[in-house]
């Protein structure tokens, strides 16, 4: 994406002042315009996080900013409601009970460099059910394979699975979340990846021709093109709305250049008095 380069011969500084801020504020609007609508409308008690978070973080770079005013991608919306109607009762209660795990993943998921909000797909995976074992095999809240158990570490026996043990399975969740983001770049596709692996996601690449999950999605499996719109709605509930988490990687970018334009008007307002 290009930025934009302002040049004027206005021989005023006020003046070219003034223009500026008519310019940027023409070019903000209409990406504002662009973003995303929320129709689910403070539905069951959710609430959208407004574009007013963004002047509160006005001394940190774009890429601190985590954009959490972001709201659904219309084609998650759908989905989203039904979800909600299903889950939400059950995940807001999880809200409460589920504090003490949360509070073990945000710990382990941010040394690793991962966003906190990545916790949400354990959330999915088992509903924090340490014991969960699926029909292929994996085990614990985060359903470890037992592949990626013996890679990471974990230890595996007759009368112990540390598959099971909340902090350790978290240090693995998060490496390999890292190591998928490493080769998508984008979150939901680290989403989709975790279900149905990596080579399932790049197959869907190469039919649709595009690394967008909106466009690929189709090439998915179902089990896995719904998972990623399961952690969608699960961080809806959770958080109150979108966010870098559930945005795609294009998406993501976007979203930072809107930021960067907005802060640069607010600046300019201020030195135009």
């Amino acid at each position: 994406m290009k930025w934009f380069k302002l040049t004027f011969n206005l021989g005023n500084v006020i003046a070219t002042t003034k223009f500026s801020l008519v310019y940027l504020a023409l070019i903000v609007f209409s990406l504002t315009t662009m973003s995303f609508t929320d129709p689910l409308n403070n539905h069951a008690g959710i609430v959208s996080i407004s574009d007013s978070t963004i002047s509160k973080d006005s001394d940190k770079s774009v890429d601190e900013i985590n954009p959490d005013d972001v709201q659904l991608n219309p084609q998650a919306v759908s989905f989203v409601q039904e979800y909600v109607q299903k889950q939400g009762e059950e995940l807001e209660r999880m809200k409460v009970w589920a504090k003490p795990y949360f509070a073990i993943y945000d710990n382990i998921l941010s040394s690793f460099g991962i966003p906190k909000q990545m916790k949400y797909l354990s959330v999915i995976e088992s509903h924090l059910e340490r014991g969960l074992v699926s029909w292929a095999g994996a085990v614990g809240p985060w359903q470890i394979m037992p592949d990626e158990a013996k890679k990471y570490g974990l230890h595996k026996s007759r009368s112990v699975d540390e598959r099971t043990d909340f902090a350790k399975s978290t240090a693995v969740a998060a490496q390999l979340m890292k190591e998928l983001y490493g080769k998508f770049g984008d979150w939901l596709l680290v989403v989709a990846a975790y279900n149905c692996g990596a080579g399932g996601v790049r197959k869907a690449i190469r039919k649709a021709g595009s690394r967008d999950f909106w466009a690929l999605q189709n090439y998915l499996p179902a089990e896995t093109r719904n998972h990623v719109k399961k952690f969608i709605g699960t961080h809806y509930i959770f958080e109150g709305g979108g966010g870098i988490t559930t945005m795609t990687a294009a998406e993501t970018e976007a979203r930072k250049f809107e930021v960067s334009l907005r802060r640069t008007s607010q600046q300019l307002a201020s030195v135009g008095g």
